[in-house]
């Protein structure tokens, strides 16, 4: 596989993530903005943290995922 297709498909399996991340959110009455969570690091960082203090392990672990893709403040 050459790799601007692994490139595109690393890139979809992280779109695809931070899509099930918007929806686990939405679960729980969070609305995320994606457009902004993929361009402000800051948003992302809030909306990570909110992830982390729900009491849904799935949503806990898909938010710490989405940290460990943040680059350090």
């Amino acid at each position: 596989m050459d790799a601007t297709v692994e490139d595109t498909l690393a890139c979809d399996a992280v779109f695809l993530d931070l899509v099930d991340f918007k929806w686990l959110m939405a679960g729980l009455g969070w609305w995320v903005d994606l457009s902004r969570l993929r361009r402000d690091i800051g948003y992302a960082d809030e909306c990570a943290r909110r992830g982390l203090s729900s009491e849904s392990p799935v949503l806990q672990r898909r938010s710490r995922e989405l940290l460990a893709l943040l680059p350090c403040a």
